[in-house]
């Protein structure tokens, strides 16, 4: 299992692949079969007008970022570890943190 990630061309925003396409919200992205995620990075890859930089990122069976992933993503999806912005896309959300 596998999510996509990527950030918007526009504005540099993190985005996650959800049900319905690009979203916001990490808590909101799906977690892909391999060949699926093989399939749509693939896809986004040549569609550099729209998001930038899309990954894949490795899941445990538990659906979470292997280790060596999981520092990196909880920033992305959650804001800066340090400083005013901390936490501030979960409480934009209403929700706790994600990873």
């Amino acid at each position: 299992m596998k999510l996509l990630t990527a950030n918007r061309l526009w504005d540099g925003t993190t985005l996650w692949y959800g049900a319905d396409g690009w979203v916001e919200d990490g808590a909101l992205a799906v977690s892909l079969e391999d060949e699926r995620a093989d399939a749509l990075l693939k896809d986004w890859l040549a569609r550099e007008t729209e998001v930038v930089g899309p990954y894949l990122i490795p899941l445990t069976p538990e659906d979470v970022p292997v280790q060596r992933e999981h520092v990196r993503e909880f920033v992305r999806a959650n804001g800066p570890t340090t400083g005013p912005l901390t936490d501030g896309i979960a409480r934009a959300y209403q929700r706790a943190d994600i990873f």
